[in-house]
C-alpha cells in the first residue's frame, strides 16, 4: 500500500469503524470524525483508542492472518491439499503468486495503517495534554506506544532479515511520528532498539496501570479501565519485552523480564483449572483465558471456526485440518495433555483414506470465552525463562511447572533442550508464534503437515516474506 496515501486519508478524515467488543467500546459504526473535534475531548481520545483494538481484529492481521491462518499455514500446521492452490504455494514458501502478494500486501498495508492511526493519538496527547487527566494520559500514551511497537515488531518478524544471522541487513521502517514523507528502512539492530524504546517508556508510563491493583478486571468504576487484559496492559508490555529480548538474542534482558511476569502469574493469571476445559464442560474454556496476559475481544470468532475448521464441512480445498497421525506424533500421544482435550476433537475425520483431527481451539458458544483471540499468555514466560536461564537445572524448573500445568509429568534436565521446541509446537497451536520461533532458531527443517516423520526444509531466505511490490520504492 502507498503509505504516503494511507497517511494522507488518514490526516483528512480520522475514520475509526468501531464496533460493540465490550462495555468500553461504547460508539457506533457510523462514527466519523475530523482531528480536530476526536481529540477535543476525554471521549474522543477512548473512542480513538479503542478503534485501534477493534481494527487489530481484521482478518488480515490478528483475526485471522498473523494467528490462526496464515503465518500457521507457513509453521506446517495443517496438511492443505494441492488443489487449494493459494494456501498450497504458501506451505511451499511460494510468495511470488498473485494470492500470496496479496495476502502479504494486505498485511503490511493494514498493519502500517494501524500504526498511523496510533501515531496520530499519540501525537495528540502532547498537543491536546490538557484535556487528559494524569492517570488517562499515562494509560492513552502507555497503550499507544505499546501498541505501535507491537505492530512494528510482528512486521520485523515478517519481512525483516532472520537476526541470529543477519542483524545489521536493512529490514523495513519504523514511524514514529504522524509524517507525511515516508521514512527510510532501518537496519535489523536499530529497528529492535526502536521497538524495545517504545515499549521501555510504555512500561514506565503505566506503572499506574489498575491491574496492578486490581489485576485483569480492572477498575470496574471505570470502563476504560475495566477489563485490562484486553488491552496492551503493564504486565502485557512486560511479556512483549521479555518476548522482543528473546529475539534479540539478550537472553539475560528476557529473562529478567519473564520473571517480572512469573512472580504475579499465581495471583493474576493461574494455570488453567482442567475442570473448565473437560469436554463434558458446557462452555470449555479452550483458550485458558485465565492465562491470558493479553487478549483480543472478537465478536465474530465464531465465523473463524466455521469458515476454517469446521469438520461439518471438511473439505481439504476450503478448510484447515492437520493429519490425525501428525497431531499424534506432536503431542507424543499423551492423550492426557490439556492441549490436546481442548484444542482438537475427540474424534477423527476421514477424507480420501487419510484420517483429519478438527482443531477445535477456536469453536465455541455464544459467551465471551468464545470471543477471545490469543495474543500473549504466561506460559510463554515460562518458556522463556526456561531456555534463557544459564543453568539447565534452573531452565527445567520453569519447563516442568508449564508441563505439570498441561497434565504431563516432569522430564529430567538432559531431556529440556530436545523437547523445548516440542513444548512450542503444542502450547501455541494456531496462535501464530511457531513460524517465529522457527525462525528466531533459524530452523532449516521443521515438522511435516503431511508425515508424522516426515521434515519440511525450509532455506533461511524462506523467512523473510517480499516487502510489497508497491512498497519498493519507498523503502
Amino acid at each position: 500500500m502507498d503509505m504516503r496515501k494511507c497517511i494522507y486519508i488518514i490526516l483528512t478524515v480520522l475514520a475509526f469503524t468501531l464496533y460493540g467488543c465490550s462495555d468500553w467500546l461504547d460508539v457506533k459504526p457510523s462514527d466519523r470524525v475530523s482531528e480536530e473535534n476526536a481529540f477535543s475531548t476525554l471521549s474522543g481520545f477512548k473512542k480513538a483508542l479503542n478503534g485501534v483494538y477493534v481494527e487489530l481484529n481484521q482478518n488480515e492481521l490478528y483475526g485471522r492472518s498473523l494467528t490462526c491462518e496464515f503465518v500457521e499455514i507457513l509453521a506446517q500446521r495443517y496438511a492443505i491439499d494441492q488443489e487449494a492452490s493459494g494456501n498450497y504455494l504458501l506451505t511451499q514458501y511460494n510468495y511470488i503468486g498473485s494470492d500470496a502478494k496479496g495476502r502479504i500486501s494486505s498485511i503490511w498495508s493494514k498493519a502500517y495503517n494501524l500504526i498511523a492511526n496510533t501515531n496520530l493519538i499519540l501525537k495528540n496527547c502532547e498537543e491536546n495534554r490538557s484535556v487528559l487527566p494524569d492517570d488517562h494520559y499515562c494509560l492513552v500514551k502507555g497503550e499507544g506506544l505499546a501498541l505501535r511497537a507491537m505492530l512494528h515488531f510482528d512486521l520485523f518478524r515478517l519481512f525483516g532479515p532472520v537476526y541470529g544471522k543477519d542483524s545489521a541487513l536493512t529490514s523495513i521502517p519504523y514511524y514514529k511520528e504522524f509524517v507525511l514523507e515516508v521514512k527510510p528502512s532501518l537496519v535489523g539492530n536499530e529497528f529492535i532498539q526502536e521497538v524495545i524504546n517504545d515499549l521501555l517508556q510504555a512500561e514506565e508510563l503505566l506503572q499506574h496501570d489498575p491491574i496492578i491493583e486490581y489485576g485483569p478486571q480492572g477498575d470496574r468504576l471505570d470502563n476504560f479501565k475495566s477489563d485490562r487484559n484486553l488491552r496492551l496492559n503493564y504486565y502485557a508490555v512486560q511479556a512483549l519485552l521479555a518476548r522482543v529480548y528473546m529475539y534479540r538474542g539478550d537472553k539475560v534482558k528476557a529473562l529478567e523480564y519473564a520473571k517480572k511476569v512469573i512472580t504475579i502469574q499465581k495471583k493474576w493469571f493461574p494455570w488453567v483449572d482442567p475442570m473448565t476445559i473437560a469436554a463434558s464442560s458446557e462452555n470449555p474454556d479452550r483458550m485458558f483465558s485465565s492465562e491470558l496476559l493479553f487478549a483480543l475481544q472478537n465478536l465474530n470468532r465464531s465465523s473463524i471456526f466455521t469458515s476454517l475448521f469446521d469438520g461439518d464441512n471438511l473439505k481439504l480445498t476450503a478448510l484447515l485440518v492437520p493429519r490425525e497421525d501428525v497431531v499424534n506424533e506432536v503431542f507424543e500421544n499423551e492423550k492426557q495433555d490439556y492441549r490436546l482435550i481442548s484444542g482438537f476433537a475427540s474424534s477423527s475425520v476421514e477424507l480420501g483414506g487419510v484420517n483429519y483431527k478438527v482443531f477445535n481451539k477456536y469453536h465455541g458458544k455464544d459467551s465471551l470465552l468464545s470471543q477471545v483471540i490469543p495474543m500473549i499468555r504466561v506460559s510463554e514466560m515460562y518458556m522463556i525463562a526456561a531456555e534463557a536461564e544459564p543453568k539447565v537445572a534452573d531452565g527445567v524448573v520453569y519447563f516442568n511447572e508449564l508441563r505439570n500445568n498441561r497434565g504431563l509429568e516432569s522430564i529430567p534436565d538432559r531431556w529440556m533442550s530436545f523437547m523445548l521446541d516440542e513444548e512450542w509446537c503444542r502450547e501455541f497451536y494456531g496462535e501464530g508464534q511457531l513460524f517465529f520461533f522457527y525462525k528466531r532458531k533459524m530452523k532449516t527443517s521443521v515438522q511435516s503437515a503431511y508425515d508424522r516423520y516426515g521434515m519440511t526444509s525450509v532455506n533461511l531466505k524462506n523467512y523473510v516474506l517480499p516487502i510489497p511490490d508497491g512498497e519498493l520504492q519507498y523503502n
